[in-house]
């Protein structure tokens, strides 16, 4: 499972990705991410992660793909 962005006292602009062998959560790369968001759309395409959308204060039209293959781990 991967996860991006997300809301609590302020927008959240990391994320994680859940190693379900080890039991443990890796944190992503943020080169290249978009910005802190909460209420975005994410999809997996089978081999990356799109990020679209969102927002804090006012909405986005933009949005960043994460590809685990080339970024894990790299934070």
């Amino acid at each position: 499972m991967i996860i991006w962005g997300g809301a609590g006292l302020v927008e959240r602009d990391d994320g994680g990705c859940y190693n379900l062998v080890a039991d443990r959560w890796m944190p992503v790369s943020t080169n290249g991410a978009p910005s802190a968001r909460a209420a975005h759309t994410a999809v997996w395409t089978g081999s990356q992660m799109v990020v679209w959308g969102g927002g804090d204060s006012v909405p986005y039209g933009d949005g960043a793909r994460y590809d685990r293959r080339e970024t894990v781990g790299t934070r």
